[in-house]
């Protein structure tokens, strides 16, 4: 501590007495400035006075972080010495590597240096420190200790002379290490190790992502650089290698730094010709700008040498096969310039582009070659048309001669009635759902009604079985869960939720509530049963099955907990047989009473959208609003539609919303619509919800119209694929229409909030499951929105599944198709828009 004493005063400055003079004065904000000598004296002394305690003070940091920095030191000297004892008089080289190695639960590590290693081979010698320098290496696998005792382990190899790392494990720990400040690049030139370890930089997957990590990913790849700038390296060998990595495949962070040294190299066509074979399998490489590395390596080959047709033919395979629209026209573009009589098997492929553009760029291509090919060719052609469907189908037909292939039949499709639920869980199953919920999260309604039923069961059987196996499961965070679990068991956790920034939805507090509720009453008694445990996996409950819990509570004396009972009456289906509510209506308690007035009352919820407008990133976006009258608190939302898009809670459970209420699929939609429109350009939802929804009953609405519209233009394929299943299954209910559908897409891409391109292909999977009337009435009712605006991207391949889906029983009536149809532009529109007219036409005849 320094010595108190005070600042020592200044002499006051000799003001002028005459003449003309003037100094500058510094104030802090909103300070007075003194008018009189006097004043001005004084505020002068106590600016002084401020900057000598300023100077204090940083002097007593400098001192404090001295001191500290002393006795860091000194303890690094202590531990020093420490290891250097240990290791010197440990009597087996084993007991010094468990020593190494220890557990932190045994005590804390030895730190060990590389500056200890001369001292001890002075100690301990040579053949010693041969003999732990190779326990080490084995040891040097370990992510922790391995990587702490590394550099001790290197400087004892390379003062013993045992020569390089043989382990990937051991090079990934050469590769990660950090070496100091120095020119990475002039060590390694000067290190005898280096022509090792080089290959396994790009043959092992452990030193790959040592290499592409921390210090080794900033340090490494330029040091290569210089390397084999001064011949260090071979340049061919990096090439080679870089190549070899990328063929193998893995993460995108992983490749990247790979790809970005291949380029950095810019290696030489004669440098990439002699990995011609490489760069052909890289085409079908899942990264794009790999993919697209190699494709612009092999033109540039192909220009220089030409390239043997079977390798083009292999290129035109592998190219026509991605998803990738740049990629796929600009090798359709290529395939212009070549014959095309050798790459008719790759054109073929093309051909079955799951996009309808590039199909068509294919036929075009095949179009205006035809007159070379071979009969053979042709034939060839011919045999594909039995598998081709749609546009492509019939104008190659017309092409070559043939009979369009015949419609396939569309099966008709019957609603099924929802599965029953699963049987109940013993105690060695419920152990095993419960590891996957610990593990993964709850994301499965089904799951959650497993467990709650079967913790129940457990708890009113052998409870002292349910403690064998249940209570070590219980994890050590806090929450509903592990509280529910322990409850089962005879014990108590705390429930204390964690902690959370925004006030829970009002569904999530109903599922908490639920747990909650449970875990109190397990404590307690345990119920003979739950009231809410659904019959079918579309969460509805059977009513007789609670009409008999309640009468067997009323007899019995015991009342169900209110959260069970509330959700066993929002799971009712929508008709209920009489028998059961003249049954309720003969229940006296205040739970049976509550049942018989649930039975006696049908509420039809209403629902709108509201458009929010003027927030970030989020303007124009139309939220579902739902009309709390008459509905719960546990389905009633308070938040208006700009609270709800601007503080969204969190997304954890929403799987499990559509099975609390399934009598009303409209309700949940309109919770979960915010959810699902913000998550259409970044994000994830769970496809959970969209079956859910699918499942559940009740009038469509606009909540689900929307809700629907946005998951099917979603940024993720999952998710759209997931939305057209959903679609697929809604469309086999007596009772559903499309049309709100095709009306939020319209509206959402004619305003630009939708990626159109998106739409068409999960609806193109819905017209080839069957539902044909569904795809038609999106699009019949979304190309009337879009057409006025003109060209856009999808807009062509929306109206030719416009035409595929068209109804062959009725007039069809789109005068914007029309019109387009006599346009004589050529375009992909204006055809598609012909294809519609010539496939209607022949329907309506």
């Amino acid at each position: 501590m320094l010595p108190s004493r005070e600042p020592e005063p200044e002499p006051e400055p000799e003001f002028p007495t005459s003449g003309s003079f003037g100094f500058m004065i510094m104030t802090a904000p909103g300070q007075e400035i003194p008018r009189d000598l006097a004043g001005i004296r004084a505020l002068m002394a106590s600016q002084r006075s401020q900057k000598q305690e300023r100077q204090r003070g940083f002097e007593k940091q400098r001192l404090e972080w001295r001191a500290s920095q002393e006795a860091r030191e000194l303890n690094e000297r202590r531990h020093a010495a420490l290891a250097m004892a240990v290791l010197a008089c440990t009597p087996t080289i084993a007991d010094a590597v468990r020593r190494l190695h220890r557990p932190w639960s045994a005590g804390p590590p030895l730190r060990v240096s590389p500056e200890m290693v001369p001292g001890l081979l002075r100690v301990r010698g040579a053949d010693w420190g041969a003999s732990l320098a190779r326990h080490l290496l084995r040891r040097s696998g370990s992510r922790i200790r391995g990587a702490a005792h590394w550099p001790f382990t290197e400087a004892l190899m390379r003062a013993v002379g045992a020569g390089p790392p043989d382990t990937p494990a051991a090079v990934a720990q050469y590769v990660a290490m950090w070496r100091g400040n120095s020119s990475l690049a002039a060590l390694l030139a000067a290190d005898p190790w280096l022509d090792h370890v080089v290959p396994y930089l790009f043959d092992d997957d452990r030193v790959a992502a040592a290499f592409v990590t921390g210090v080794a990913g900033r340090n490494w790849p330029p040091a290569l650089l210089e390397l084999a700038a001064t011949g260090r390296i071979d340049r061919r060998t990096l090439i080679a290698g870089c190549l070899r990595r990328l063929r193998a495949g893995g993460r995108k962070g992983l490749l990247q730094p790979y790809l970005n040294l291949l380029g950095q190299l810019a290696p030489t066509l004669d440098e990439l010709a002699e990995h011609r074979q490489e760069l052909i399998g890289l085409l079908t490489a899942p990264m794009s700008t790999v993919a697209t590395f190699a494709y612009t390596a092999l033109r540039d080959l192909h220009r220089v040498s030409a390239l043997h047709p079977a390798a083009l033919l292999e290129i035109t395979q592998s190219m026509l096969s991605r998803q990738e629209k740049t990629l796929v026209r600009a090798h359709v573009k290529w395939l212009r310039t070549l014959p095309l009589e050798p790459v008719l098997d790759g054109l073929v492929v093309g051909l079955f582009h799951p996009v309808p553009e590039l199909a068509e760029r294919t036929l075009d291509l095949i179009e205006k070659g035809l007159p070379t090919l071979a009969e053979d060719s042709r034939k060839r052609l011919r045999a594909e048309l039995p598998a081709l469907d749609g546009t492509v189908a019939h104008r190659l037909a017309g092409l070559l001669g043939a009979a369009p292939p015949a419609p396939v039949a569309v099966p008709t499709r019957v609603a099924e009635p929802p599965a029953e639920m699963p049987p109940p869980l013993d105690l060695g199953a419920l152990a095993s759902e419960l590891t996957i919920l610990f593990r993964k999260g709850n994301e499965d309604p089904v799951r959650h009604e497993l467990l709650l039923d079967g913790l129940v069961r457990a708890a009113r059987g052998d409870r002292a079985a349910a403690d064998r196996i249940l209570k070590p499961m219980i994890p050590q965070w806090t929450g509903p869960w592990p509280c529910v679990v322990a409850a089962a068991t005879g014990s108590y956790v705390s429930h204390d939720t964690p902690y959370r920034v925004a006030e829970p939805h009002p569904v999530t507090r109903l599922l908490e509530r639920r747990l909650t509720e449970l875990a109190e009453r397990l404590l307690k008694e345990p119920p003979p049963a739950l009231l809410a445990t659904p019959a079918t996996v579309a969460g509805h409950v059977d009513p007789a099955r609670v009409l008999d819990l309640l009468r067997k509570a009323d007899h019995d004396g015991w009342q169900p907990g209110h959260a069970d009972l509330t959700q066993a009456i929002l799971r009712l289906p929508r008709e209920v047989d009489e028998v059961v509510q003249a049954g309720a209506r003969r229940l006296v308690s205040p739970a049976g009473r509550r049942f018989a007035a649930a039975l006696a009352t049908r509420i039809e919820p209403r629902t709108r959208m509201e458009e929010v407008g003027h927030q970030p990133y989020r303007s124009g976006r139309g939220i579902a609003i739902v009309d709390p009258a008459g509905l719960p608190a546990e389905l009633a939302d308070p938040l208006g539609a700009v609270q709800r898009i601007n503080y969204l809670r969190s997304t954890a459970g929403l799987a499990l919303w559509p099975m609390i209420t399934p009598s009303h699929r409209e309700v949940m939609a309109a919770h979960l619509q915010p959810f699902v429109a913000a998550a259409v350009e970044r994000g994830n939802i769970a496809s959970g919800i969209l079956t859910g929804l699918a499942n559940a009953d009740g009038p469509p609405g606009p909540a689900m119209w929307s809700t629907m519209a946005y998951a099917l233009a979603n940024h993720r394929r999952s998710v759209r694929l997931a939305a057209g299943d959903a679609l697929i299954a809604l469309a086999d209910r007596p009772d559903w229409d499309s049309a709100g559908i095709g009306a939020e897409i319209g509206g959402l891409a004619a305003a630009g909030r939708i990626v159109l391109q998106r739409v068409v292909q999960p609806l193109t999977e819905v017209l080839r499951a069957g539902a044909r009337e569904a795809a038609w009435q999106v699009t019949s009712v979304a190309l009337p929105m879009l057409l006025p605006a003109g060209a856009r991207p999808g807009l062509a391949d929306l109206v030719t599944l416009a035409a595929d889906a068209a109804p062959g029983d009725r007039q069809v009536d789109l005068p914007d198709l029309a019109a387009l149809a006599t346009d004589p532009r050529r375009n992909r529109l204006t055809e598609a828009a012909r294809w519609f007219a010539a496939r209607t036409a022949g329907a309506s005849a």
